[in-house]
C-alpha cells in the first residue's frame, strides 16, 4: 500500500539530474547511460543520500519521442537495480502523453514521478488541478514530486500547492524555487514536516536548515564525490563548511552556465556532458536546437574543472 511518509523518506539526499546521452548520430546511447549509473553507484551514491532524476530538463525530454523516453527509463532502472531511487520526469504539453508516461513509470516501480504544470498554452489553476489529478490516477502507487517551473509562464501559488497536497495522496515532495523570496521562504513554514522540499533555488544550505529533504546537484552528475561530501556536511548541520563548498564549486558552476554558456545556446546538460567526458565516461552531443559548445567555451569549462579539482579519468 502506498505510504506518503515512506515515499518522502525514500527521496532524501542529492537529486542527480542525469543527462540523456546521445551517439554522434544523435541516437540514444543507452549503454553510456547504464555506465553512468554504475559510475554514480561506484562512488557511493545510494538510497538515503541520493536520488536519480531521469528525463528531466537536463535529460532533454522536449527533444525525445515517448518511446525514447520509455527506453531511457527502462535502461536506467535496469542499471540502478533498486540501489538508488529514480524520479522519472513525465513533463510534456499533453495530458494524454503525461498519463501514458506515468503508467509506464508505475510499471517500472520508480520511487516517484516529477510533474510540472503544462506549458506552451498558459494554464489556469483549474487546468493545473485537472492535469495533476489525471496523472495521479494513472500512477496510484507512485509518489509525485511537484515541480514549480515558474519561468515557463505559470507560478504555482502556495494555496494551489496546498490543494494538490490535500486532494492527491501521491503528492509527496516539492522541487522548489519561486520568483520571490517571500514565497520561497514561506513554503518551508507551510509545508515542512508534510511535504519533502527539494532545493531548486541554488540555496542548498538554507533548504536544509529549514527542514528540506534534498538538493538538486548538477555537479553530482560528474562529480559525485562533491555531492556526497556536501550532503554529509548538511546532514551533520555543519552549515559554514557546507556553504564554503557551495562557494567553492556550486556557485562558479552556475556562473559558467549563466554568464558564458546561456548567452550562446539553450539547454542544461552541456557542461555536465563535458564533465563526464573529463572523467573518462561517455558524454557526447546534445540534440538540436541546443548547439554544441565552441572550442572557447569548452576551454572555459575545462578551466572550471581544473579549478575545482575535478579528478580526470
Amino acid at each position: 500500500m502506498f505510504s506518503r511518509e515512506s515515499a518522502i523518506e525514500g527521496l532524501r539526499g542529492c537529486l542527480i539530474p542525469q543527462p540523456t546521452l546521445f551517439n554522434d548520430d544523435l541516437s540514444l546511447n543507452l549503454q553510456g547511460m547504464r555506465e553512468h549509473v554504475r559510475f554514480l553507484l561506484g562512488h557511493g551514491l545510494r538510497k538515503g543520500n541520493a536520488t536519480l532524476l531521469v528525463c528531466g530538463g537536463a535529460g532533454e525530454f522536449p527533444v525525445q519521442t515517448l518511446e525514447e523516453r520509455k527506453a531511457i527509463a527502462e535502461a536506467v532502472a535496469e542499471a540502478a537495480a533498486g540501489q538508488i531511487p529514480i524520479i522519472l520526469g513525465v513533463q510534456t504539453t499533453s495530458t494524454l502523453q503525461a498519463v501514458e508516461l506515468a503508467r509506464h513509470a508505475e510499471s517500472l516501480a520508480v520511487a516517484a514521478i516529477q510533474v510540472s504544470p503544462p506549458f506552451y498554452y498558459p494554464p489556469t489553476d483549474g487546468d493545473v488541478i485537472e492535469w495533476f489529478r489525471a496523472i495521479a490516477e494513472a500512477a496510484p502507487n507512485t509518489g509525485m514530486v511537484v515541480y514549480n517551473t515558474y519561468w515557463l509562464g505559470y507560478n504555482l501559488s502556495l494555496s494551489l500547492i496546498e490543494r494538490l497536497y490535500a486532494e492527491i495522496p501521491q503528492v509527496v515532495a516539492l522541487k522548489w524555487s519561486a520568483p520571490g523570496t517571500f514565497q520561497y521562504q514561506d513554503a518551508f513554514l507551510r509545508f515542512r514536516g508534510r511535504l519533502g522540499i527539494i532545493d531548486n533555488h541554488i540555496m542548498p544550505v538554507f533548504n536544509q536548515m529549514m527542514g528540506g529533504i534534498g538538493i538538486n546537484v548538477h555537479l553530482g552528475v560528474f562529480y559525485p564525490e562533491y555531492a556526497l561530501r556536501l550532503w554529509e556536511l548538511l546532514e551533520a548541520r555543519r552549515w559554514d563548511e557546507a556553504q564554503a563548498e557551495v562557494n567553492r564549486a556550486w556557485l562558479p558552476y552556475y556562473r559558467l552556465l549563466t554568464e558564458d554558456v546561456a548567452p550562446y545556446t539553450s539547454g542544461e546538460a552541456l557542461v555536465d556532458k563535458l564533465g563526464l567526458a573529463w572523467r573518462g565516461l561517455p558524454g557526447g552531443p546534445n540534440r538540436p536546437p541546443t548547439r554544441q559548445l565552441t572550442p572557447e567555451l569548452k576551454e572555459k569549462a575545462w578551466q572550471f574543472f581544473r579549478a575545482i579539482g575535478l579528478p580526470r579519468g
